[in-house]
């Protein structure tokens, strides 16, 4: 028995030695373990961050979208009512050339009424105060011109 009692005691240090061992990868793969925990919790962490600034942005994108459309929408309104604009001051400077054109045939009228004043001389002045009222009209128009503009 005295032989096989250093057999044992071999295998037992063997044994324990062994179990040692896998007590140490154990602790190893438990340390390894704990470390990818903590590097998943991070992931998980950024990705969680990341997936709510991509929601941020979403939102952002979407409102930044529908400000510029609503922007789209009202440069085109303004580009309509410059064209309308253009389109009126169109009508006005033909009209004012128009008006242009009574008031030289206004004047040469006047000047055909001056020579013939001796004997329409009371007319005369009643076709002055016409063209006053005119002119008036011509610069209320002007004063209004220049006002819309």
């Amino acid at each position: 028995m005295a032989s096989q009692e250093p057999v044992r005691r071999d295998q037992f240090d063997h044994l324990e030695q062994r179990v040692t061992r896998l007590e140490d990868t154990v602790e190893s793969e438990s340390r390894l373990r704990a470390a990818m925990d903590l590097d998943q919790a991070s992931l998980t962490t950024r990705l969680d961050a990341q997936d709510r600034l991509l929601r941020a942005l979403s939102v952002t994108q979407s409102d930044h979208t529908s400000r510029l459309t609503r922007l789209e929408a009202g440069q085109q309104r303004l580009e309509a009512g410059h064209q309308r604009l253009e389109a009126s001051q169109q009508r006005l400077e033909a009209g004012q050339q128009r008006l242009e054109a009574s008031q030289q045939r206004l004047e040469e009228r006047s000047q055909v009424l001056e020579e013939r004043s001796h004997v329409l001389e009371g007319r005369s002045l009643e076709l002055e105060r016409v063209v006053g009222y005119v002119r008036e009209g011509i610069d209320t128009i002007l004063v209004l011109l220049r006002e819309s503009e």
